[in-house]
């Protein structure tokens, strides 16, 4: 007989723990209390129902139901002593954990095992789109590329250009950048820009450059300067354009 985590053998007298193994050997008296106390689980049983032992005549005294019920507990340990509750002027009480039936516990089993299973196919597949991810479905951002250089204007004035460019432009809209730019610093009579920097949008329709340099009275002077080109084939800068700008200061 299943008493939560203790077993009652009945045809033995014997009392088990199913945690530790440990076993107490039952009196009579002790045997029959608690027979009873189980077969009306949940219940309250008077000293008087308890001393019957479930016939019509008392076959011990409600004295000794108080000691076995005493010793029951002590069986059961500090841990399990309140599965036995003393009613106040009514008796004793034997509280256990509703059982589910066993094709209940087995269907519940076999849903945790099942649910288990599914949950670890969904990670397994959650990690594959993962590591698929970056090589087949979706093509990775990819990052500016920033190159530098120094270069001496016909001045003798030393600049240095700094491209932040996509990776889309091609080094043929680069060169025509770079060369349409130096071309209209060399015609300046004076440059006062010591840095410039180009960058192109992602989509390819923007150009930003920025130029920063001292002036005549050793303040920093910055100047950002933007052109905007939506052909299939974007070139951004043009002679009129440059003439309208004007990059000398």
């Amino acid at each position: 007989m299943r008493l939560d985590d203790f077993e009652l053998d009945l045809s033995n007298s014997l009392l088990i723990n199913s945690q530790t193994q440990q076993q107490y050997h039952l009196t009579r008296t002790e045997l029959q209390v608690l027979e009873q106390l189980a077969l009306h689980a949940n219940q309250v049983m008077t000293k008087g129902q308890l001393a019957c032992a479930g016939s019509g005549e008392p076959v011990m005294s409600e004295s000794a139901v108080a000691k076995a019920v005493f010793t029951l507990r002590k069986h059961l340990g500090e841990h399990y002593e309140n599965i036995i509750e003393t009613v106040p002027k009514q008796g004793y009480r034997l509280n256990l954990r509703e059982q589910s039936p066993e094709w209940l516990q087995k269907r519940k089993k076999h849903l945790l095992v099942l649910g288990v299973g599914i949950l670890v196919s969904l990670i397994v597949l959650m990690m594959s789109i993962a590591g698929m991810h970056k090589y087949i479905w979706f093509e990775q951002a990819k990052s500016p590329v920033k190159q530098s250089r120094n270069v001496t204007l016909e001045s003798q004035e030393l600049l240095h250009l700094v491209w932040l460019t996509s990776p889309k432009a091609s080094s043929d809209q680069i060169d025509h950048m770079e060369r349409s730019i130096l071309s209209a610093l060399n015609k300046c009579a004076e440059v006062q820009w010591r840095y410039v920097y180009l960058a192109i949008s992602n989509d390819m329709q923007v150009l930003n450059i920025s130029m920063e340099g001292v002036d005549d009275d050793g303040h920093s002077h910055v100047r950002n300067i933007k052109t905007s080109d939506f052909s299939l084939a974007p070139t951004y800068i043009s002679s009129l354009w440059l003439e309208e700008v004007s990059l000398c200061g």
